[in-house]
């Protein structure tokens, strides 16, 4: 379960998402520096560097990001699409042969724009797992850049499908067209509060405020999570400065925190809950985030580590004594 948003403010743009998952996965700060050499090893055996450096998520101590910022101001973030991603099972002669975790990756360090993510998506060959029998995980990408322009990444049979964003939203399954035709159900919409209704002869006036919003849907899946965060992100003021951008972002993005004990899997006896929320903006190539046991927010600022050469993995405050 992800939720990811971007939007505009008046000197820039930020982007953040939400991880929730069944287990306390650990996690840091990753950053990788341009000019890595021998970063990505293709399973037909070709190698490449990066291109950008880039900071933002990582887990255990795996050079790989779930979401991040590199120096161009792209931003990007892969979230999971269960029962929706298929893969290609052999390698292609003329495309680049990676898994889903090692494409995210070379497109966040590659890419400078989103029409340069989709050209080279278009080289790329999803594989169901690389040489070393790692196999893809069922995601999808969200990227933003500098501009502002967006693009969602879908695996289908081992091509990334591309499709414009302007809700500036995703969530998870089912894919973004459903999502996007969904919308229109919720069409009434609004922030203006409905002061009074007639019914036969009798009036009746609001019980309180946000009544514009009744419908809304509240619960934690997908579809709702990407209806609420549509309409939040819709309604953002445009003219924000850089701090008040921020602070929307994860205002926004606290509507989808889930509370320990309030979703869980019967079956296995696990429970999902909100691992961590990250927003990063372009105007300062900054990257914060916030997590279930550290819930103020940690800053980092990608031009602190452009001199490093090799790649470095920060700890995170991770506790709170209250």
């Amino acid at each position: 379960m992800c939720t990811t948003i971007g939007f505009h403010y008046k000197e820039g743009h930020v982007f953040g998402r939400t991880l929730e998952i069944t287990q306390a996965l650990t996690h840091q700060i990753l950053y990788v520096p341009k000019n890595t050499q021998d970063f990505f090893k293709t399973s037909e055996g070709r190698t490449y560097e990066t291109r950008f450096s880039t900071i933002g998520t990582g887990f255990f101590d795996q050079p790989s990001f779930g979401d991040g910022i590199n120096e161009k101001g792209l931003m990007g973030s892969n979230n999971f699409f269960p029962a929706y991603a298929t893969f290609a099972k052999e390698c292609s002669e003329d495309r680049i042969n990676l898994i889903s975790s090692e494409a995210f990756d070379f497109l966040l360090t590659r890419c400078q724009d989103v029409e340069e993510v989709k050209a080279t998506a278009a080289t790329i060959n999803l594989l169901a797992q690389n040489a070393a029998g790692v196999k893809s995980m069922s995601m999808h990408f969200f990227f933003m850049d500098q501009q502002g322009a967006t693009v969602v990444l879908e695996p289908r049979e081992g091509s990334l499908i591309a499709h414009d964003n302007p809700y500036g939203v995703l969530t998870n399954a089912p894919d973004f067209s459903w999502h996007a035709t969904n919308l229109k159900n919720y069409l009434h919409l609004k922030p203006e509060n409905i002061e009074s209704s007639h019914f036969n002869d009798v009036t009746l006036t609001k019980l309180g405020e946000g009544n514009g919003l009744v419908g809304l849907p509240g619960d934690f899946t997908p579809p709702s999570r990407f209806i609420r965060a549509a309409y939040f992100v819709a309604q953002t003021p445009k003219d924000l400065d850089r701090q008040a951008a921020i602070r929307q972002a994860f205002r926004i993005l606290g509507q989808f925190d889930i509370p320990t004990g309030a979703v869980g899997d019967a079956t296995n006896g696990h429970c999902d809950e909100t691992l961590y929320t990250s927003v990063m903006d372009t105007k300062q190539k900054a990257y914060f985030i916030k997590g279930h046991n550290h819930s103020f927010i940690q800053a980092f600022q990608l031009e602190d580590y452009l001199t490093e050469t090799d790649i470095q993995f920060v700890p995170l405050q991770q506790e709170k004594n209250l």
